[in-house]
């Protein structure tokens, strides 16, 4: 039974190399090899101490490039199962499988709350559907992104806007009363400072 585990392993590790020097479509593959390895621990089995360095000595993959792979095959796997299904390189397009980086984007997207649920299924049409570039995905998610720290900042404005004009409105308001009540001012004055209260209300957004 051991040898039987052995055998299975090795494959496991010979499909893991081979994988890792084909087109970078094969990533899907190789992802699922990787979640395994990592999983199981396999790569103490073939005398590495840590994961990262089975992935930097034997496959001469970044570990940093291997963790989003995981991640991004992770992702795949709960969101989008149909794209690592084993029959969904033969029956889509080889040039729709999505790049693991723009897949991880994706996935940091989802994780956003900033970026609406409108906004995510439009990521996730370019990056799922059309196989856009790290770099198309990564502009499309910073202009989003700046669209809302714009937004953000226009609304800002307008409530320190209100606020102040509100605080003016009951200073006013106050002062006036005060005014009519002692008839510390002619009826004319206080006419145009109920006009202006009425103005500064009518500014409020």
């Amino acid at each position: 039974m051991s040898s039987a585990v052995d055998t299975l392993t090795e494959q496991l590790r010979g499909k893991a190399l081979e994988t890792v020097k084909r087109h970078k479509a094969s990533w899907i593959e190789l992802g699922q090899y990787l979640v395994t390895i990592n999983k199981d621990k396999l790569y103490k089995t073939w005398g590495f101490l840590a994961f990262d360095a089975y992935c930097k000595k034997e496959l001469h993959i970044n570990p940093a490039t291997a963790a989003k792979m995981l991640k991004s095959y992770a992702f795949l796997e709960k969101e989008e199962p149909r794209i690592v299904a084993t029959e969904f390189p033969q029956t889509e397009n080889p040039r729709a499988i999505p790049n693991y980086e723009s897949v991880n984007l994706l996935r940091l997207a989802k994780e956003n709350k900033a970026i609406t649920t409108q906004e995510f299924a439009g990521l996730r049409e370019a990056v799922l559907n059309e196989a856009r570039e790290p770099k198309d995905v990564r502009a499309r998610v910073k202009e989003i992104l700046s669209d809302k720290d714009e937004r953000d900042e226009v609304e800002v404005r307008r409530a320190h806007r209100n606020t102040v004009i509100k605080r003016l409105v009951t200073m006013l308001a106050g002062a006036r009363r005060e005014f009519e009540s002692e008839n510390l001012l002619p009826d004319y004055l206080l006419k145009q400072m109920s006009e202006l209260t009425k103005k500064l209300e009518d500014q409020m957004e």
